[in-house]
């Protein structure tokens, strides 16, 4: 018989001794054009959406609009996605078909949605499939995923003798389904190879010897399936392994769209898919460089099935030294070898699947990818514990132009063993962070807010755990997602049915922006700047080797953050540098940490004893927060009460550096006021602080310098976030302290008009000469109302409303404006009356108390700004006057409580294909109601300020 004996290609494994084209090293820009880009974010800092093509059925006309829309509310993209949905997201299936996926219409109204958005500067993506895994109904069986399945033959040994060994029964797969898969005029499998002819003492099934596992492969004749062979005496189990297509299937694909999914370890099959799509779209754009198509992108790998390759078994022998048919058994039957051969065996199979896999689908497609123009971007081997991931994740990861994370919002935790192994269960970011760094691809991307939590969301809870995304390290948003409507198919429209529903038909889209500007600000400080950490992580080798959210199963210490590196970087570059581990061009760590989490093989071993030698300071398998204490580092950020779990600790921090300027982002994740004196372990440096909410930037005029660290209050409203910076900018008369009747510091913020005193209350602000009194105890006025509302036409809801006092829309006796979703403005007149005859060191706030989700305020008809995060503050003291007063604000909450209502009512002012919220589980009728509309109390403030 002919086995298939696939050489490696040239270059498969040289990744082991060689390095990628890499991004450049941080580049060394101003203090000057940090400050603007942060003001004012480019396209590249800003989120990108994806841009669900729901069934592949496209509005050309919305398509435009819907660019224009992604454009005004200050997005920098999309990823086009054409995905299907589960029956139970459309049971009425008021979504029809559209073309099959890259049939010729398809490709027309791709190539029209790239041309728009090129005419509007705005980046774009396209997904290589419908729905996920790569694949479609383009690929041959040659090129789909594949398996093996094998025949059982028991025979006598008694000299030579010719026995017939069937073909193997193709199961059924995992679900108990036949396999869609192509056959033959024989009844085989269209494509088919053999892989090998194994035999072993009948009937043993424990305690296995492998020198009695005989290979008579080569005593096989697969055209006769003849088994020409003198066997031993005695009984023996003869295995035929044949190597077919699993029928493996898109996961979620449109109507038209049904086909296989690609051999991922297969470089042909990778090819032929990647160069599909360039060849298909090419002559409609031409250059791609030239185009809005920026880049290419292969969702994460959830193929489920037992996956094989040909060019398995010599990529198993080139990389281990032996061969892999002795233990084909060991793939259905771990348990009849000794354990830890067994295991030693899977260790090395995984490897060999996870270097074909980076090299022969990630590393190709980028090879393919860069050489028309394009990058490619790929959630490599993930997501997380909830798939089978076939690669060591760092390597593949850093395989790539751009590496992609995810994270859920409130999705449930993952617990592996006790309460305290207790991790969220989708939460890739400080792994996607990590390969990022250390292979230095300058962007960490993460798809962000997926959810099940239809049209509840505002941007204020968005808030929350993007700011925890940025704090271990993403440095843009790909926002799940944007689903592309029709124009018939009404509000809220159609929508995936996982995903924070994030289009221009969400009722708080006109306001939308300054959350888009905010995720931009932060996201292009974290691009340009490059992360600090005090310990360099090395976990070992494993595969997939998965790197858990930041401080949970591995951690430092209150204070102090950490890289992870994986076994290729650490053999390829890290170096010694006077007691300091280095990673060029990457980062300097103090102390190099040896986790538990895999294999640490000789090699590795025997560099770092050598690397030890020269002064590199080593924890091995033991906490480093003792070396650090013993060098004498300080914590990088600290204050009283910290600790180092995100999840318990008031104030959270990610520190990141570009030349001379130092910029720790920090974040309250309490939804209450925490103001804390903190250390920044600075020297002879001036402090400033850089709100992202606004883009202004003001100097800390609180601050004093001691032992290596610059000593501030930081004070942060309910999960509020800003960047402390230190910069060598002149240094400004300051004072050392504040302080007040409580151990920590008041609520203050530091405005471009001074410091702001927030609390009420008498304070002392301290300087190397004395200090100085503050009184702060001007009660703040309430605005009591009555209120007039206005609402839209057509919504249920009554054109006006008198609020004697405010209440939440929800608490409504009438139904119209009860279950009202959409926008409501309330206005009122109100008199004002100067606290003091002066309004020197003093500043007017009108606060709004709470609103929910977002608001637009007038005063005396000029506009003061959209609010969407607490606090719901503004200041007027430029805008307000003595006298009568007229404020308007304009409040939009979510489409909840307008489905609820249709819902428990029976009337249709809503039409979407969701009749189910929370996964398809929670009827309408049944989900509460949010509270919506001004909630207040409305207050006027004077608070005082000093310079």
């Amino acid at each position: 018989m002919k086995f298939t004996s696939c050489l490696l290609g040239i270059g498969l494994f040289v990744s082991l001794v060689s390095c990628n084209k890499t991004a450049s090293e941080t580049e060394a820009i101003s203090y000057s054009t940090l400050k603007e880009g942060f003001k004012n974010p480019p396209i590249q800092a800003r989120p990108k959406v994806y841009w669900w093509w729901l069934n592949g059925y496209v509005d050309t006309l919305r398509l435009k609009e819907e660019l224009l829309a992604i454009k005004n509310a200050g997005l920098g993209g999309v990823d086009l996605f054409e995905i299907g949905l589960p029956p139970a997201s459309d049971p009425n299936q008021i979504i029809p078909a559209g073309p099959a996926f890259m049939s010729e219409e398809s490709v027309k109204n791709i190539q029209l949605a790239i041309r728009e958005a090129g005419k509007l500067d705005l980046e774009v993506g396209l997904n290589l499939a419908s729905s996920w895994n790569a694949g479609g109904s383009w690929v041959q069986p040659q090129h789909a995923a594949k398996t093996i399945y094998f025949s059982k033959t028991t025979v006598q040994g008694a000299g030579e003798q010719a026995v017939k060994l069937p073909f193997p029964t193709i199961t059924p797969d995992k679900k108990g389904n036949p396999r869609p898969i192509q056959y033959g005029a024989d009844g085989k499998p269209a494509y088919h190879e053999e892989v090998a002819v194994i035999a072993l003492p009948a009937g043993q099934t424990s305690q296995l010897d492998t020198t009695k596992i005989i290979n008579v492969s080569a005593f096989f004749d697969a055209k006769t399936e003849q088994l020409t062979w003198k066997a031993p005496a005695g009984a023996w189990d003869v295995y035929r392994y044949v190597c077919s297509n699993s029928g493996e299937q898109l996961i979620r694909p449109t109507p038209n769209s049904v086909g296989p999914i690609i051999d991922h370890f297969d470089s042909t099959a990778t090819r032929m898919h990647v160069m599909y799509f360039i060849d298909r779209l090419k002559p409609g754009i031409g250059d791609f460089s030239k185009s809005a198509l920026k880049n290419l992108y292969l969702a994460s790998y959830e193929a489920k099935e037992f996956t094989w390759t040909p060019t398995l078994p010599a990529a198993f022998r080139n990389l281990h030294g032996y061969d892999l048919y002795k233990f084909l058994p060991a793939i259905y039957n771990k348990e009849w070898y000794q354990s830890e051969v067994a295991n030693n065996f899977q260790f090395d199979f995984n490897k060999t699947l996870s270097e074909l896999m980076i090299n022969n689908h990630y590393r190709k497609a980028k090879e393919i990818c860069n050489s028309h123009g394009l990058q490619i971007i790929s959630e490599s081997g993930g997501p997380g514990h909830l798939h089978h991931i076939p690669v060591e994740s760092l390597k593949a990861l850093g395989a790539l132009d751009v590496p992609r994370g995810e994270y859920w919002y409130n999705r449930e935790f993952f617990m592996e063993n006790d309460k305290d192994s207790l991790v969220d269960k989708i939460w890739l970011v400080k792994e996607i962070a990590a390969a990022s760094h250390i292979y230095k691809r300058g962007i960490v991307e993460e798809e962000s807010f997926t959810s099940y939590w239809d049209w509840q969301e505002g941007p204020s809870d968005l808030k929350v755990i993007a700011d925890r995304a940025f704090c271990e390290g993403m440095n843009r948003l790909v926002i799940h997602g944007f689903p592309h409507n029709p124009a018939e198919m009404g509000h809220p429209g159609i929508a995936y049915f996982a995903g924070t529903h994030y289009n221009d038909r969400t009722t708080y889209w006109p306001k939308v922006k300054p959350f888009n500007d905010y995720l931009g600000r932060i996201s292009y400080i974290l691009q340009k700047t490059a992360f600090v950490a005090d310990v360099l992580h090395y976990y070992g080798d494993n595969v997939p080797n998965l790197i858990p959210p930041k401080n949970t199963w591995f951690s430092v210490g209150p204070g102090y953050d950490y890289e992870v590196v994986n076994t290729e970087v650490l053999m390829r570059d890290l170096t010694v540098e006077n007691g300091e581990w280095v990673l060029p061009g990457v980062g300097r760590y103090k102390v190099l940490s040896i986790g538990t989490e895999g294999r640490i093989p000789a090699e590795v071993r025997a560099k770092l004893k050598k690397l030890a030698e020269q002064g590199g300071r080593l924890a091995d398998q033991k906490p480093a927060l003792p070396i650090l204490t013993e060098l004498k580092i300080l914590p990088d950020f600290s204050y009283a009460d910290q600790k180092a779990d995100q999840r318990e600790t008031p104030l959270d921090h990610i520190h990141h550096r570009n030349g001379d300027v130092d910029f720790y982002l920090i974040r309250n994740t309490t939804n209450q006021w925490v103001s804390r004196n903190c250390f920044f372990r600075q020297a002879d440096k001036t402090p400033e602080i850089w709100n992202p909410l606004t883009g202004e930037t003001a100097p800390v005029s609180v601050y004093k310098q001691a032992d290596g660290r610059i000593q501030l209050p930081v004070s942060l409203p309910p999960y509020g976030t800003y960047f402390v910076v230190f910069s060598k900018e002149p240094v400004l008369a300051h004072y050392n302290e504040v302080t007040g009747s409580e151990p920590n510091p008041p609520h203050l913020a530091f405005t471009p008009n001074g410091l702001a005193f927030l609390q009420a209350g008498a304070f002392e602000v301290k300087k190397e000469s004395g200090f100085e009194q503050i009184d702060n105890n001007q009660p703040a006025v309430t605005l009591t109302g009555p209120w007039q509302l206005r609402f839209p036409k057509g919504w249920g809801a009554p054109e006006s409303a008198t609020f004697p006092k405010l209440i939440s829309w929800t608490e409504s006796d009438q139904k119209g404006i009860r279950y009202f979703s959409g926008t409501g403005t309330y206005q009122t007149v109100f008199s004002y009356k100067p606290a003091f005859k002066t309004a020197q060191n003093q500043r007017i706030y009108l606060d709004l108390g709470r609103l929910s989700k977002v608001g637009e305020v007038w005063l005396n008809d000029k506009p003061l700004g959209i609010v969407w995060t607490p606090p719901y503050r503004f200041d007027i003291t430029e805008v307000v006057k003595t006298g009568e007063n007229t404020l308007k604000v304009e409040v939009a909450n979510t489409w909840s409580n307008r489905l609820t209502g249709d819902a428990l009512t029976g009337e249709k002012f809503t039409k979407t294909n969701i009749t189910k919220a929370n996964k398809n589980l929670v009827p309408w009728g049944e989900l509460p109601l949010i509270e919506s509309g001004l909630l207040g109390p409305v207050t006027i403030q004077t608070i005082k300020t000093i310079r």
